[in-house]
């Protein structure tokens, strides 16, 4: 560990964003993005091997899968339940229900009453919360290491005698219909996410995503929450993740004690996940509340337990994360084309998509297009760039070392190996995995993604556009 002094100011782990960290100030007079001062020592695997915890399993009777690591190395411990199920799960006119039973979860059960599985995890010194994905519902937990008995118990409860009523629905709608109004009908980016699902994944299960459709939130009975509930919320259909300072053989009799007696029952094994992209159009239009227009290109990748997987990852590294990044460099420092550019990634089990955002004046959006393509025919022929390989596999590398570092993002990770890519074995295998990845990869695999009829671009316009602003985009788009 002795690098991290050297580069960082107090780390700290954000949920479902990534590492948040105060640094010092070298990256700003280099001009750089503070996030890509990542750990660029770690060079190797063997760097990596000294922070591997060992992973215990153990299954109950009833099927609940338990992955415990002792991490002795603070006083406390994490404690999340993953359930198989999310918005993939929810059939025509249910669009939301994964999400609202996130909230109705934390309602009360037979022994516990409203909000009280919150209150008795703060009054311990602890902090709670949960999240709702395409594929996996999370509910998470950290404590003082002596309270995980309190958290099991809870966790247990909520599992066996969730309380469900028409005043519980009623509340924990109205509070699901403000967060949908609040990040899809009065959020720019929201309403932009939610027209690229529609047009990349129709009449498919990624199509609306957790927020979900607010007629359909509109009109849940409780009769349709009890089903869910009952098709879903079974110990067979879950994994608890412990890590911290503890001992595996005590959590295991504790598991026991607390899970044990809740019955297996018959699981929905979920839809088909496959996707037919011919019916999805090469280009889309859509309008934006925002004040200059986004071109996005989009394309279709893999999921997580594709081998390729990897090697996409490390690609799209080098080409968009930070502002050292090839496409940043290309669009916004060299070619003045974009104000801002940046990425993120749809991917689940069997699915993905990638997404190169632009954001630039008007009458650049083809410009803008046209250079993110070049780019990636580029790397079809000739690979990345030693530097950009380099660079791209250190900061994967740094990722991992602050995932084991915190016991919440250390279960995490191992949460999210064991559901998502199929094997908790997985979180400390994926370092080998990327050691091993080689430049012939990467051009293997640009060039089974990065094809024309793999691309789909979806141009935004501002619904109010900007008079100065259209001008200097017209005279742009002439000089440069």
């Amino acid at each position: 560990m002795k690098n991290l002094t050297k580069i960082f100011v107090l780390p700290s782990m954000v949920i479902l964003i990534g590492c948040s960290n105060q640094f010092v100030h070298k990256a700003e007079l280099e001009g750089l993005d503070s996030k890509e001062i990542l750990l660029e020592q770690i060079e190797s695997a063997a760097e990596l091997k000294g922070t591997q915890y060992e992973i215990v399993e153990h299954t109950l009777e009833n099927g609940l899968n338990v992955l415990i690591v002792e991490k002795p190395t603070m006083p406390v411990v994490s404690v999340q339940v993953w359930y198989k199920v999310g918005s993939i799960n929810e059939t025509d006119g249910f669009k939301g229900i994964a999400h609202l039973f996130e909230h109705m979860m934390f309602r009360g059960s037979d022994n516990f009453g409203p909000e009280e599985h919150a209150r008795l995890i703060q009054e311990a010194g602890g902090r709670c919360n949960a999240y709702t994905s395409d594929e996996v519902t999370v509910y998470h937990q950290k404590v003082p290491a002596d309270k995980l008995a309190l958290v099991l118990r809870l966790e247990a409860d909520r599992m066996a005698s969730l309380k469900l009523n028409q005043d519980i629905l009623d509340t924990e709608r109205e509070v699901v219909k403000e967060e949908y109004r609040l990040y899809i009908d009065n959020n720019p980016i929201g309403s932009m996410q939610k027209s690229m699902r529609r047009f990349l994944f129709p009449s498919h299960p990624y199509e609306f995503g957790p927020i979900g459709r607010m007629e359909d939130i509109s009109a849940f009975s409780v009769e349709n929450c009890r089903e869910f509930f009952e098709s879903f919320y079974a110990p067979n259909n879950a994994v608890l993740v412990v890590a911290g300072d503890v001992r595996a053989g005590r959590v295991i009799e504790m598991v026991e004690s607390e899970f044990s007696s809740i019955g297996a029952r018959s699981v929905d094994p979920g839809p088909d996940l496959s996707l037919d992209t011919s019916r999805v159009g090469l280009k889309e239009k859509a309008q934006t509340e925002l004040p200059i227009p986004v071109t996005v290109v989009a394309l279709y990748t893999t999921g997580e337990r594709d081998e390729d997987s990897i090697v996409l990852k490390l690609i799209t590294n080098a080409l968009a994360e930070g502002r050292s990044s090839r496409l940043w460099k290309t669009l916004v420092r060299e070619k003045k084309l974009a104000e801002f550019f940046g990425s993120t990634s749809l991917q689940g089990r069997e699915n993905g998509v990638v997404f190169f955002v632009g954001a630039h004046l008007p009458f650049l959006s083809d410009k803008v297009k046209s250079a993110i393509l070049e780019e990636l025919e580029d790397i079809k022929a000739n690979g990345l760039e030693d530097s950009e390989f380099v660079k791209a596999r250190n900061r994967l590398f740094s990722q991992m070392m602050f995932q084991r570092y915190y016991v919440d993002s250390l279960a995490r990770g191992i949460g999210y190996s064991e559901v998502v890519r199929g094997d908790y074995r997985l979180f400390y295998q994926m370092v080998e995995k990327i050691e091993a990845v080689t430049q012939a990869d990467i051009i293997r695999v640009a060039n089974k993604y990065f094809t024309k009829d793999n691309v789909r671009v979806i141009y935004f316009e501002p619904k109010e556009g900007i008079f100065l602003a259209g001008l200097a985009g017209f005279i742009k788009s002439i000089f440069y």
